[in-house]
């Protein structure tokens, strides 16, 4: 087996050493006016340099002699046989490993081709199952989109079923009303024509006993003359008088009827208007009593107005104490004195 020096010169130093000498020495002198260059091949982890020296020929050729000499001692001690059967086992062992390595690397990279086929592979099976499954959702959805618009058209037409029978039941309650509201119109007709019968007879009713009343008004009318008054004018029994208290012109409690009577009696009849006459007893100054008469007068216009009477129908006038009713001078006589007289002036 042949070995070259670079890995002789790894495997044993001594043996390196001298190999690289050897190298040196053959690799030859030249002598340039006095001058020469060596070359010195070094291991390959040293540059190349250069020495320049100055010597004779005959030196150089002894130094060259004696460099051989050594080199050659050197290789023969530094290379034993067993050296070189140490470095073939490596080598093949190295050998080997590299084979080793190499075979692990198919193996691996095989290993790594086939889990690459194997995801691809199950990539592949993951998109063919994705499609199958999108292929099956547009598959439902088109089911879907189908069922939807068949329940769409059956809404569809329940709504207008449903329309058509509302229609009819509006149509069926529409003419029982219109039934219902013609009885109602008859009857609230009939019922018209009663209540304009008995209008009617009410009214006839109530003519004729407001002709009777006005016949037994008529009967209690009595015709006087005053003196300042043209013409005649009436006293009436319906028409009472009201009495005041001593000094006062407010209306009592219990008289308060007897103007409620007056106002009705008014009222039954429009045409009548009255004059109102306030008097007092004798008691006091003429001028005092005229303006208590006075009061006293308004005070009952004012209560028959609040009643409802106009006040164009009536008018006043006070007496004081010029026409007492009783010229006694008693309590009794007083008291019948001082009171409020109505007396008709038209009819």
């Amino acid at each position: 087996m042949r070995v070259s020096v670079k890995r002789l010169a790894r495997m044993d130093r001594p043996a390196g050493w001298t190999i690289q000498a050897l190298t040196n020495v053959f690799a030859g002198f030249r002598y340039y006016g006095g001058e020469r260059e060596t070359f010195a091949f070094e291991d390959r982890h040293r540059s190349l340099t250069r020495s320049t020296r100055k010597g004779g020929p005959m030196f150089h050729r002894i130094l060259g002699a004696v460099v051989l000499v050594v080199c050659l001692g050197l290789l023969l001690a530094g290379c034993p046989p067993k050296k070189t059967v140490r470095v073939d086992d490596s080598l093949r062992k190295t050998e080997e490993a590299e084979k080793e390595r190499a075979a692990a690397e198919r193996e691996r990279a095989a290993a790594l081709e086939a889990e690459r086929n194997e995801r691809e592979a199950k990539e592949s099976a993951r998109l063919k199952e994705e499609e199958a499954k999108r292929s099956l959702a547009l598959k439902e959805l088109e089911a879907e989109k189908e069922r939807a618009a068949r329940l769409e058209e059956e809404r569809a037409l329940r709504e207008k079923e449903l329309k058509w029978k509302e229609e009819e039941a509006r149509k069926a309650l529409a003419l029982k009303e219109l039934e219902a509201e013609k009885e109602r119109t008859a009857k609230l007709e009939e019922e018209r024509t009663l209540r304009e019968k008995e209008l009617k007879w009410k009214e006839e009713e109530a003519r004729k006993a407001l002709a009777e009343k006005e016949k037994e008004f008529e009967k209690t009318l009595v015709a006087r003359r005053y003196p300042g008054i043209e013409g005649e004018v009436f006293e009436s029994t319906r028409l009472q008088d009201v009495y005041f208290d001593y000094d006062r012109y407010e209306v009592r409690p219990q008289d308060v009827k007897v103007l409620d009577q007056t106002a009705a009696l008014l009222t039954q009849h429009p045409n009548i208007k009255i004059q109102i006459e306030g008097h007092c007893d004798e008691r006091g100054a003429p001028e005092y009593n005229l303006a208590l008469g006075e009061r006293r007068a308004s005070v009952v216009k004012q209560y028959l107005v609040s009643l409802g009477i106009a006040q164009d129908r009536i008018s006043t006038i006070s007496y004081g104490e010029e026409k007492p009713l009783d010229p006694d001078r008693t309590e009794e006589a007083y008291s019948k004195n001082r009171r409020v007289h109505f007396i008709i002036l038209s009819k």
